[in-house]
């Protein structure tokens, strides 16, 4: 027998719902993001200062590991904390989905009840193979669902632009086979969907719930394929419908005065986030529906629902607004520094040589981020990668040659061709042209136990003088620094952020696509700096400032210095609307 179609639902069924529905998103978040995530922070920190360590990066972990068992055991006795939480908010908001389908007349309260009292039944039920089923289905074969559930510790599993980037760029096959694994997870992600309810509120096994969905979807499963994709595709349709005409009467308002044009663009900010939570909920229901094959009714509610409804709005609106009115009008605090990675700029040259530092000063960049490493007679030289191999043809490492030898070495890219720097020359360069650095040092095992320090005896006073910086994944390498002179700033990369770092470094250098609100509001109490690394779009640069970074590292000096000059010369609104918009759904 062919299955039962979706139940139709409009936005009217919705909106008779929408007290629940706000005071159910609202609860969730404010209680993670104001409640949960400072206390995981909180605890986090202090046992990592229990281990004697001052931050968690890869170069460390085995050793805290190692020397810190207990504190060890309590960290992932955190993250196992977390996974619970996470798995927590799921079945809330699944469950609260699930609530609204059924043809019950209750109040806020009753609904409120009824959802938390089934949520904290459904975590006496959890089992590991349980998590771990529903973990891999929202990460992996149906990501979608993570997302619009904001699930932040799940969220934060990310792959770094910049390896994404990197894999990409070397790699095409890569892409053709990503676009069809992605098909096949969406087509195993239907086979298993039905999986789910009977885990939440049935109670089954995972092997009983995988065999009931796979058995359900025996010979339908281009059925379900096809609901599935299409409640996915409408309610993207009905988000950018409802979209549309928001966008049009701000770019008609944008002309007008500036004191009209803001109070639409809140006004259309609101709109934005109402609609926003409609259209998820939207998701959330049809999804919920399609696995229980029950439907959203417009059920009489008594007079004052009307009134609790509007209230739950009212207060809703409220803070939209003052979040809207922040995102629009506050301005850039401050001109972000822009920073050349590598020295290059939009592949004018070979990276770090001293040709390409005389092109690239000349866009007038406020730092060139260099890469140096020692080589094998002592000496430093202009180079990034652990081995030479890519850039030269040589199979070696910088630590593997001396000097002399490197710079005879010719290096291609992009088109041109050039021998290798040496730091002498780069630095004497960059010195004559007043063009400050930021140099990072690479360290290697093969290096020579002394070389920090023989390169601060030699350039120490010379960087200070010229106002360059430092930065290093390695700490020891920050701390030595800022040991030997303080004034010479001293920059911690960090390619992820986990547990916030408690550091005398000067600032971090992060990878921004890892970047969270979260870091940055720490960093704020403090008085240290923050750079984003590599900021080549749009997109990364929006990111980038409205998290209020104070350096950019980009490939394209040109695009980050026409995107500061818009930010700051009070851009339009309809243009920050549309990319907040576009920001609920980047996926």
């Amino acid at each position: 027998m062919k299955p039962e179609k979706p139940k139709l639902l409009g936005f009217k069924q919705i909106y008779y719902n929408l007290d629940k529905i706000l005071f159910l998103f609202f609860l969730t978040f404010l209680l993670i993001e104001f409640v949960w995530l400072p206390l995981n922070s909180w605890l986090a920190g202090l046992l990592l200062r229990q281990s004697g360590y001052l931050f968690l990066s890869y170069n460390n972990i085995f050793a805290i590991i190692k020397g810190s068992p207990l504190i060890s055991l309590g960290l992932l006795m955190l993250v196992i904390i977390n996974l619970l939480v996470a798995y927590f908010q799921m079945g809330l908001l699944l469950t609260g989905a699930r609530h609204l389908l059924y043809h019950e007349k209750r109040t806020l309260i009753e609904y409120s009840h009824k959802v938390f009292s089934q949520s904290f039944m459904i975590m006496k039920e959890i089992t590991i193979p349980k998590m771990a089923f529903i973990f891999f289905y929202v990460m992996m074969l149906f990501p979608f669902i993570r997302k619009i559930l904001k699930i932040y510790y799940l969220n934060k599993i990310v792959i770094p632009k910049f390896v994404v980037n990197y894999v990409e760029e070397r790699y095409w096959l890569i892409s053709i086979i990503v676009i069809l694994l992605s098909l096949i997870m969406f087509y195993i992600s239907v086979r298993l969907m039905f999986a789910i309810p009977q885990l939440l509120f049935e109670k089954k096994t995972v092997k009983q719930a995988v065999s009931y969905s796979i058995e359900k979807t025996r010979r339908q499963n281009w059925f379900y394929t096809w609901n599935l994709l299409w409640i996915v595709i409408k309610t993207y349709l009905f988000f950018f419908l409802l979209l549309v005409p928001i966008i049009a009467s701000q770019t008609l308002m944008d002309v007008l005065t500036h004191r009209e044009s803001l109070v639409l663009g809140i006004f259309n900010y609101v709109l934005i986030r109402n609609f926003h939570y409609m259209v998820l909920t939207y998701f959330l229901i049809k999804f919920v529906s399609l696995l229980t094959g029950e439907g959203l009714e417009m059920i009489p509610r008594r007079k004052k629902d009307h009134w609790m409804r509007w209230g739950v709005l009212g207060c809703a609106c409220i803070i939209f607004s003052m979040e809207g009115y922040v995102y629009l009008e506050a301005p850039v605090a401050h001109k972000p520094l822009i920073l050349s990675h590598r020295g290059v700029s939009n592949k004018n040259g070979v990276q770090n040589t001293v040709q390409s530092l005389e092109k690239t000063a000349q866009l007038e960049p406020d730092f060139v981020e260099t890469d140096v490493q020692e080589t094998k007679d002592g000496q430093f030289v202009m180079m990034h990668d652990a081995n030479i191999w890519e850039l030269t043809g040589v199979n070696a490492s910088p630590q593997d040659l001396t000097l002399e030898e490197l710079t005879k070495i010719e290096i291609s890219e992009n088109g041109f061709h050039s021998k290798i720097s040496s730091f002498d020359d780069y630095l004497k360069r960059a010195n004559e042209l007043n063009q400050k650095l930021l140099i990072e040092i690479k360290t290697s095992k093969k290096d020579k136990p002394d070389m920090m320090k023989r390169f601060l005896e030699k350039y120490g006073e010379t960087l200070k003088q010229n106002g360059h910086q430092i930065q290093s994944l390695n700490y020891q390498i920050i701390d030595q620094v800022r040991s030997f002179d303080s004034e010479i700033p001293a920059y911690f990369i960090l390619p992820y952020n986990s547990i916030f770092p408690r550091t005398k470094a000067t600032g971090y250098t992060m990878e921004y696509s890892t970047l969270d609100e979260n870091f940055v509001n720490k960093l704020w109490n403090t008085d240290q700096k923050l750079y984003v690394w590599t900021i080549n779009s749009s997109e990364s640069f929006d990111k980038s400032i409205h998290l209020g970074a104070d350096g950019m590292i980009t490939d394209n000096i040109e695009l980050v210095q026409e995107l500061v000059t818009i930010a700051q010369e009070d851009p339009e609104y309809t243009d920050l609307l549309l990319k907040r918009a576009l920001e609920f759904f980047n996926f």
